[in-house]
């Protein structure tokens, strides 16, 4: 059967709402709205949200439509954001007189290749990023939310791991005159391996915010400038001579949760387009079943 198109259809959300439902909302909107984004050149999944506020209390709704057929627009062009910005206008514009705020954003995750510390080996990792964009009664903002992962060794646990070496060396020794080969081989025995420190795998989050016009870089460079600060990122393909040079990068960096969020706060001091900045850090202790978390902001 052949469906007519010319039929008017019913629109109920043009109605005024009861006297006694008469009231401004602050947000009205989608989430989980899945969708396409196009990043270098790649079509990614991701997971769009938009809403906006809803300050005529005479209207029963807002416009759902519309929010869907920009946000279905997001793989038409490289994502940036201007082209973010430019869309939070289109959202705005869409519900003149209806609303004084709109809010956008989505989530992704971004592939990134990443080349081994020692060896010619490459592999990727997946970061989740967020844009996340705002436009209140003219305040315009924006957000960018990212995640890293690293190792954490703990420097109480190295202290006490050294002090257990060097015990058992002069156990071993006791009375003996030692010449370099003795040393090096009781080093390269089993019987040296008396204590390791524990290390965890650790999480890193940061959002960072923007005001508009501020110059933005993209996710990559702030990315990278947490793993930096960090300087112990989980490594995706691995050789010995990787894991020998993993090693003493932890033990180049031992730290507590503390020590991690003072070094990221160090590093996003130093970007002047940051108007404000959240750090937390979580490390999922192998010597405890809890976690330890710090946060700091700008």
């Amino acid at each position: 059967m052949e469906l007519k198109t010319d039929k008017k259809l019913n629109d109920v959300a043009v109605q005024a709402p009861a006297a006694r439902l008469n009231h401004s909302l602050e947000q009205v909107g989608l989430e989980r709205v899945q969708t396409l984004v196009l990043v270098n050149g790649q079509k990614l999944k991701g997971t769009a949200h938009a809403a906006v506020s809803l300050i005529d209390v005479n209207a029963r709704g807002i416009h759902m439509s519309r929010l869907f057929r920009i946000l279905s627009q997001l793989s038409h062009r490289e994502l940036t954001w201007d082209w973010l910005f430019a869309k939070l206008e289109e959202m705005k514009q869409s519900h003149q007189g209806l609303s004084d705020a709109v809010y956008f954003s989505i989530d992704f995750e971004l592939p990134v290749l990443r080349a081994s510390l020692a060896s010619q080996q490459s592999g990727w990792r997946a970061y989740p990023v967020t844009f996340e964009l705002s436009d209140v009664r003219g305040h315009k903002q924006g957000r960018l939310k990212t995640q890293v992962l690293y190792s954490s060794t703990c420097p109480c646990s190295a202290a006490l791991s050294q002090q257990a070496l060097r015990d058992a060396f002069a156990d071993e020794f006791r009375e003996e005159r030692l010449n370099r080969d003795q040393i090096l081989e009781w080093l390269a025995s089993g019987d040296s391996l008396v204590a390791t420190p524990h290390a965890q795998r650790s999480e890193a989050k940061c959002e960072f915010v923007f005001e508009s016009g501020e110059k933005i870089a993209d996710p990559i460079e702030y990315i990278d400038l947490m793993e930096e600060a960090l300087g112990t990122p989980v490594q995706t393909a691995v050789k010995r001579e990787d894991e020998q040079e993993f090693a003493r990068l932890n033990a180049k960096h031992l730290m507590f949760c503390e020590d991690a969020a003072r070094k990221l706060k160090t590093a996003l001091n130093q970007r002047p387009e940051l108007s404000d900045f959240t750090i937390e850090v979580r490390h999922f202790e192998s010597l405890h079943p809890h976690d330890v978390v710090a946060r700091a902001r700008k």
